[in-house]
């Protein structure tokens, strides 16, 4: 009796792994990095801001400074509520780069982590 016991246990331990695995995947799926990167002027938060909140995207965290006359920001943003496929933000943002003369770099939480691994 205890080793049916045992081994359903174990079942029941693996699919709470497999369960927390897909949550975490599904929570890094989900989530994005912004970095932006240009010549400082008024505007520049504010333009990719009014992207993602058209987008209905929600801005979990940022962190900006200015060097000099260059401005430099980080996003990170959770995608979950936007109607558009990510590749469509993700043309939508560079795009807005582009035009503005700021450099827009759009990436997935887990790619980003697994390219500053050391």
């Amino acid at each position: 009796m205890s080793g049916k016991s045992g081994a359903q246990k174990m079942r029941v331990m693996a699919a709470q792994a497999r369960a927390a695995a897909d949550a975490e995947r599904a929570r890094a799926e989900s989530r994005i990095v912004i970095a932006v990167i240009g010549r400082d002027r008024p505007g520049i938060l504010a333009g990719v801001t009014a992207i993602l909140a058209r987008r209905n995207a929600n801005i979990l965290d940022v962190s900006q400074t200015i060097l000099s006359d260059l401005f430099t920001m980080v996003m990170l943003v959770d995608i979950r509520g936007i109607h558009i496929r990510f590749a469509k933000l993700k043309n939508e943002l560079e795009a807005h780069g582009t035009a503005e003369g700021l450099s827009i770099i759009v990436q997935h939480e887990e790619l980003f982590r697994a390219m500053h691994r050391v």
